[in-house]
């Protein structure tokens, strides 16, 4: 996402924090120190009412990006159906090497025909995190509930039969509202 098109009221997306409104640009006060910052406020209010700060030159690296279009989220979808790397529309592009939602529809299609153990943590931990926010980011697109969303991406993937269980229960866990 480009940096000077990011305005107060835009919404940027983040795998763990979901859905997140820009409340704040901040310009440094002798422009030639440092760049722009972030106020960022989730649209989910927690009990712990968090609130992000982020420099401009951080953004990407946060994982925090602009939602992807309907026909980007189409795209992805296709590609979860097609299986196998088949259907992407590259990876030389940059565009989608920048996406967070192209890498964890990656993410998501591997381990879905992996055959690992639930019992490893960090596989299982990374597998919870690429469902959830998938599932989260295409229920914004699509204006569904997180339900629908991971009918969606289950149904995308394939059948059920060879879908390890480890993908099934994660994504069962990410449509939970």
């Amino acid at each position: 996402m480009k940096k000077e098109k990011i305005e107060n009221g835009h919404l940027l997306y983040h795998p763990i924090h979901g859905l997140c409104r820009v409340e704040r640009v901040t310009r440094p006060s002798p422009p030639s120190r440092g760049d722009l910052s972030y106020s960022l406020v989730p649209k989910v209010a927690t009990k712990m009412k968090a609130r992000f700060v982020i420099s401009a030159s951080d953004l990407e690296i946060s994982g925090f990006h602009g939602l992807v279009s309907p026909r980007e989220a189409n795209k992805i979808l296709h590609y979860l159906k097609a299986g196998n790397g088949k259907g992407h529309p590259g990876t030389d592009s940059s565009q989608h090497l920048q996406d967070q939602a192209w890498g964890l529809a990656r993410a998501l299609q591997t381990f879905a025909y992996d055959k690992f153990e639930a019992k490893d943590q960090r596989k299982r931990q990374a597998l919870e995190r690429s469902a959830r926010g998938l599932v989260g980011e295409l229920s914004c697109v699509f204006k569904t509930s997180l339900k629908k969303a991971a009918d969606k991406v289950l149904k995308n993937l394939g059948h059920t039969s060879r879908i390890n269980p480890s993908v099934l229960s994660a994504l069962a866990l990410a449509g939970e509202d």
